[in-house]
């Protein structure tokens, strides 16, 4: 990451900034699925709406749902996430897109904008540069001399050894308590996952005439696994509303 700042060119009539980066700009062959993040499904990964967390890349790791934003990640909920890229709306646009698998690593990724209220899809790689380099134009590393960096860290030892020791005098949760814990996790991701159906549902319609398209296409270049694939999701879609 560079040490410097953003500069700015000065010109006669004012001043031109650096454009930020946008995952139209940063991702090649981005596409934008036609729906809009689902209600309470972050809520259900526990990521607040904050400008650090503006965009989120949605992808499947370590065997878990893995999600990451410009200072971290974590992994979370799979029943949330296979509800969520397992429904017909999305399935549809995931078709050839691995998004990683316990086997593999991710070969595309999901990137949720969250002021935007928008999904892309695009290859992972490229997704995080895209956040790399968003990080790095939004959150730029400020110029330190050596010794403020030596302090620095010298802060960050002293406040994890802190962390670790209070963290072992934490009280203990007790059987009842961990219970009811675990409960209302569940009822959150039951909730979520209602919700989460309920509004992809409404794209369904779409789905399904999109579905016919790449059939038709899929006949057409004479690709038997994606034919039997699109087949399979459209009758049991046609079932469903039947």
């Amino acid at each position: 990451m560079s040490n410097q700042p953003h500069e700015i060119t000065c010109h006669s009539e004012g001043f031109e900034f650096e454009p930020a980066p946008t995952p139209q700009t940063e991702i090649p062959n981005a596409s934008l699925l036609p729906m809009s993040i689902p209600p309470k499904l972050l809520a259900a990964w526990q990521i607040e709406n904050e400008p650090a967390k503006r965009y989120i890349i949605v992808t499947y790791q370590a065997t878990n749902c893995y999600l990451e934003y410009v200072y971290g990640g974590h992994s979370d909920s799979y029943r949330v996430y296979f509800v969520f890229i397992g429904h017909f709306a999305v399935a549809i646009h995931l078709i050839d897109c691995d998004l990683g698998s316990d086997d593999s690593y991710p070969v595309y990724g999901l990137l949720l904008d969250q002021q935007k209220n928008q999904i892309w899809l695009g290859q992972y790689i490229y997704i995080k540069r895209f956040l790399t380099k968003w990080r790095e134009y939004t959150y730029p590393e400020p110029v330190l001399t050596l010794e403020q960096r030596e302090q620095i860290q010298r802060n960050l030892r002293e406040f994890y050894q802190e962390l670790v020791q209070d963290g072992n005098e934490l009280p203990q949760l007790s059987a009842q308590e961990f219970g009811e814990l675990v409960q209302a996790r569940m009822k959150l991701e039951q909730e979520a996952i209602c919700a989460i159906t309920e509004y992809l549902d409404q794209y369904l319609t779409t789905a399904l005439k999109i579905a016919e398209e790449r059939l038709q296409e899929a006949k057409g270049n004479g690709d038997y696994q994606v034919m039997m694939y699109l087949s399979s999701l459209i009758y049991r879609l046609k079932q469903r509303q039947n």
